[in-house]
Parts: structure tokens; C-alpha cells; sequence
């Protein structure tokens, strides 16, 4: 019995020294770090769950991920939540700070949190072909109504073919409407653009210079005319008289969708109504392809 109690006196005392030498070890890889940083993004437009990145380096300047260990803290206190892994939940819109510390070697950064509550986007009417890139009026706000003007807007296009986002812009591509979703945070509106080319052929004047005619490919077009006095003006569509008319006033508008392939346009010379002349005159006319 004396010896079997000897042998049980030595297992606890070599598993007691283990414990310690892990516990000194631990100890050991708790060194304090020569420099901490810390990473999240610029701006948070949502309450949805961010990682923060820490990073420590070594005195030899090796630096690894924290993965657990550090001390989390905001200020102000009801801006923002972190758990002890590190993820980080925006509370409201609002500025403040995030603190890490790891071994008693801290880091402070700014914290930008911007609730999005709706885009405001409305439809962006028509835009020109060859008018390239543009930024469209879309806004991020927030509950109050308040523009959140440190928002990245991104855009989803549902007709890249008619037009496609491109480094926070949208690009015309080719005629046609093109449906759009604008993004910020959490929060998602669609919104319209109609893409149009605006058509320059020459005028050919027939009937004695009294009417000028545009000789045009399939497709869909509009046709308008401004003139410096209120007349009568007709337009007849070759290929498609069903879209044959006539107006009254300064300003006419006509659209018509063209088929045949020998298609145009014949309208009243606007020189010849102004003052009769019959000179061959396309001032105020405008001919747009549209959707």
C-alpha cells in the first residue's frame, strides 16, 4: 500500500508540472505585440455584422491576425455593439471611435456608421447615345431624410446591352430603356433610363423645295420641329402612313416606328413656312432613334 500510494503522489506531481509549464508557455505567447492595427471599412451603411481585421506584430516586425484575445471598445457606447470575436453591428448613423487592445497594446480608429433607411432614385428620362459616361442623381438617405452624401451608391444593370455600371458611373451602350437597381447598405431601389441616338442624315428637298425628306433605316424614331411662329405642318412616313399627321403651333413632335427598309420622312420645309423661301432649311429640326 505504501508503494502504490508513492506511485500516485508522483502521477499528481508530474501532471501538476505540466499544467505549470503550459501555463508559463501561454504566458509566453501573450507577449505584448510592438505595434497593433486595425481595419474596417471607411464608411458602414448598414446594421449588419462587420468584421473587424486586427493585426500584431512581433518585434522582429512579423505581423499575424488576432483571432482572439483583444479588448474591444466604442465610443460613443450607443453608436455601436462588438462581440469578443470581433464583429462589429453600427446601432445608428453616427461618427465615433473603435478600440482595440491586445496585451495592453492598443489602437484607435474612426468609425463611420451611416444607417441607409431608402435610395431615392427617380426615372433619368432620356440620355443621348453619345453623351459617354454620366453619373445619375440617386441618393442614399437616411430615416430622417437626410442625404447620406459619404454613401457608396453601386448599380446593377438589368439591360446591360442598353446601358451597364461602370466604376460608379453608367455607360450607354445602344438604344433602348434600360431598367436599373441603385444599392447602398441594405437597401435597393429601380429606376429607368431611356437611351436615344440622336440621327443627322441630309435633307433632300422634293416638291419644288417645298418639302425636305429624310431617307431612314428600320427602326423607331421621333421627329421634332421648332419654328420661330405658330403654322400648320404635316409629316408623311414613307413605309408607314399609318403615322402620317399634322399639327398646329411653334413646336411638333412625331414619333413613328419604321419598317420597310426603304423607309423616311417627309415634312413641310420650315424655310418655306417661315417666309417662303425655298432654300432647303433644317433649323430647329431634330431626329432622334428612340426606344
Amino acid at each position: 500500500m505504501p508503494c502504490h500510494s508513492n506511485r500516485n503522489a508522483w502521477r499528481s506531481a508530474r501532471t501538476f508540472a505540466w499544467v505549470l509549464l503550459g501555463g508559463v508557455l501561454g504566458c509566453q505567447q501573450r507577449e505584448a505585440p510592438s505595434e497593433v492595427r486595425v481595419e474596417i471599412p471607411n464608411v458602414i451603411a448598414s446594421r449588419e455584422l462587420v468584421a473587424v481585421s486586427v493585426q500584431a506584430s512581433n518585434a522582429q516586425g512579423v505581423r499575424k491576425p488576432v483571432a482572439d484575445g483583444a479588448d474591444y471598445g466604442v465610443e460613443p457606447a450607443d453608436l455601436a455593439v462588438v462581440s469578443k470575436a470581433g464583429m462589429l453591428k453600427c446601432q445608428r448613423s453616427g461618427d465615433g471611435k473603435l478600440s482595440v487592445s491586445v496585451v495592453g497594446v492598443g489602437r484607435t480608429v474612426a468609425l463611420r456608421c451611416r444607417i441607409v433607411d431608402r435610395i431615392e432614385a427617380p426615372n433619368l428620362g432620356r440620355v443621348e447615345l453619345s453623351a459617354g459616361a454620366f453619373v445619375p442623381k440617386v441618393r442614399a438617405l437616411d430615416k430622417s431624410g437626410a442625404e447620406l452624401s459619404d454613401v457608396d451608391v453601386t448599380f446593377f444593370s438589368k439591360n446591360s446591352g442598353v446601358a451597364f455600371p461602370k466604376d460608379g458611373q453608367l455607360v450607354p451602350k445602344s438604344v433602348g430603356t434600360a431598367n436599373l437597381v441603385a444599392r447602398a447598405g441594405e437597401v435597393s431601389a429601380e429606376f429607368k433610363v431611356d437611351i436615344v441616338r440622336k440621327v443627322v442624315v441630309e435633307a433632300l428637298p422634293i416638291e419644288q423645295n417645298k418639302k425636305l425628306y429624310f431617307s431612314l433605316e428600320p427602326g423607331k424614331y421621333e421627329l421634332k420641329i421648332k419654328l420661330p411662329s405658330a403654322h400648320r405642318m404635316s409629316a408623311e412616313w414613307r413605309g408607314a402612313p399609318f403615322c402620317n399627321a399634322a399639327s398646329e403651333g411653334e413646336e411638333h413632335v412625331w414619333v413613328c416606328g419604321l419598317r420597310a427598309k426603304a423607309g423616311g420622312v417627309a415634312f413641310d420645309n420650315p424655310a418655306y413656312l417661315k417666309d417662303g423661301s425655298k432654300t432647303p432649311s433644317v433649323d430647329g429640326v431634330e431626329l432622334y432613334e428612340v426606344p
